[in-house]
């Protein structure tokens, strides 16, 4: 293959960006490498390029007045009525449903997607697997099947489809699963230059789960939730496995209240725990990070003892169709979080360098920043021990053992609620196929008691 020479107006295009170091090794590089650089090279903004770099610079954001916010945590007669409401949204077909699925187990020192993770405690499911057959079972108890979207990153596309497709999609149709691809946004040094970490590879990341506004937008997801009638879009991340999907509570209560936007949180009772709170940012709600609050608010706490920011964000929302399309039409402002890490890169010398101190800037969007604009806005609080246990690290807290003891831990209240015997010890899981809760398999048990093996209790 004959090699490839930039353009002069793109070498002098990039050299008045400040960039033109990127040609540096471009006459070392092999033809297929050169033709793959500059594909990426001609696919950069480099204008946007430089609001990114200017960021760098910026004066910190003026801050915001943060206070409590109260979330709803009903009781059993109103959950109830809730869930009644969020059965008919179900049964009206007005609901779909996106896991956020774009990074790798690299971690966990897994080769391939998250969502390709066994966290199933006897089954060895993987995340995948326990989501999908979730929206299998929600699309049979409704009578109408859910829409699932599947939101991947360049990285891993290709190798998420592939899964789906060798498991024969656990089981959903063909037009039912739908692949979203995240944008991805140049990573660069300390000093504001792009970078590589391969010979003519730039680095770049995905450019966060705010990022799904837009993937919803340019991959039609938008149009087509519009033409099957759906206005309903309920949103998670694939690391929590406990996540009770399109839970019908939740929905009820987003539609109780009109709301654009919702959130489910956990309580957060240890002041030390890091973790993003749902709270009033300037009377509006949002998510405040951790790091930026006192230590007296962190450890504030209300008349009767629970801490007064206490509503931990889970990462799952309720978002309706139209506030989506509002959000991510053109025009609309979601602003970048910088984020300062240690990748290997690229030396001027075009060697790879392990660095020992953070040495690349990584642009992102969140999600939830959104939420702010939204009219009406829900934050129901959920147990933790029921929806909350994500799978973030190798050892230690959010765990593979972690998670896969909060499944076993669950689906035995779920089973002692339907009168099983549970010997202490024992490890148990409830397929999503069988129940969705607890009231399902009770009724799906009745007169017909699981029956127990060595591994332990699986129904």
């Amino acid at each position: 293959m004959t090699k490839t020479r930039p353009h002069p107006f793109m070498i002098k295009t990039f050299e008045g960006a400040g960039q033109g170091h990127v040609f540096d090794h471009h006459d070392s590089l092999d033809p297929d490498r050169q033709v793959a650089l500059l594909s990426q090279l001609e696919a950069l903004h480099l204008g946007e390029l430089a609001e990114l770099i200017a960021l760098m610079d910026a004066p910190p954001a003026q801050t915001s007045e943060i206070a409590p916010l109260d979330p709803l945590v009903p009781d059993a007669a109103q959950r109830a009525t809730l869930a009644e409401a969020g059965w008919e949204a179900l049964r009206a077909g007005r609901v779909a449903v996106l896991v956020v699925a774009g990074g790798q187990g690299t971690r966990l020192g897994w080769p391939g997607p998250k969502g390709t993770y066994p966290v199933g405690p006897l089954s060895n499911k993987t995340l995948f697997q326990l989501f999908a057959e979730q929206v299998l079972a929600l699309g049979a108890r409704a009578g109408r099947p859910l829409d699932f979207y599947v939101m991947t990153s360049g990285l891993n596309r290709d190798e998420t489809e592939a899964f789906f497709e060798e498991q024969g999609r656990f089981g959903l149709a063909p037009e039912q699963l739908h692949y979203l691809v995240q944008a991805d946004l140049p990573n660069v040094t300390l000093e504001g230059r792009l970078c590589f970490t391969a010979p003519g590879e730039l680095a770049t990341s995905p450019n966060g789960h705010g990022g799904t506004l837009f993937a919803l937008r340019d991959g039609k997801a938008l149009e087509r939730m519009a033409e099957r009638g759906q206005d309903l879009l309920f949103y998670w991340q694939v690391d929590n496995p406990l996540c009770a999907v399109a839970d019908p509570v939740f929905l009820g209560a987003h539609l109780a209240a009109d709301a654009e936007a919702s959130t489910k949180v956990v309580e957060k009772t240890d002041p030390t725990e890091r973790v993003g709170l749902v709270a009033l940012r300037d009377g509006k709600p949002g998510v405040v990070e951790y790091s930026e609050m006192t230590p007296a608010q962190q450890s504030q706490r209300t008349p009767e003892g629970a801490l007064a920011f206490r509503a931990g964000n889970m990462a799952v929302h309720l978002f309706g169709r139209e506030f989506l399309e509002r959000v991510s039409a053109p025009g609309f402002e979601l602003g970048y979080h910088l984020a300062r890490k240690k990748v290997a890169i690229l030396n001027g010398a075009g060697v790879l360098v392990e660095p020992s101190e953070p040495n690349v800037v990584k642009f992102e969007r969140f999600v939830f920043d959104v939420l702010p604009h939204a009219r009406n806005h829900v934050t129901l609080q959920v147990p933790r021990e029921e929806e909350f246990e994500p799978l973030k690290n190798a050892e230690g807290p959010y765990s593979p053992e972690t998670v896969k003891a909060a499944l076993s831990s669950r689906a035995a209240r779920w089973l002692t609620a339907a009168g099983v015997e549970v010997p202490d010890g024992v490890s148990c899981e409830v397929s999503p196929l069988t129940a969705l809760d607890p009231e399902q398999l009770r009724a799906a048990l009745e007169g017909s008691p699981p029956a127990s093996n060595a591994a332990g209790i699986s129904v």
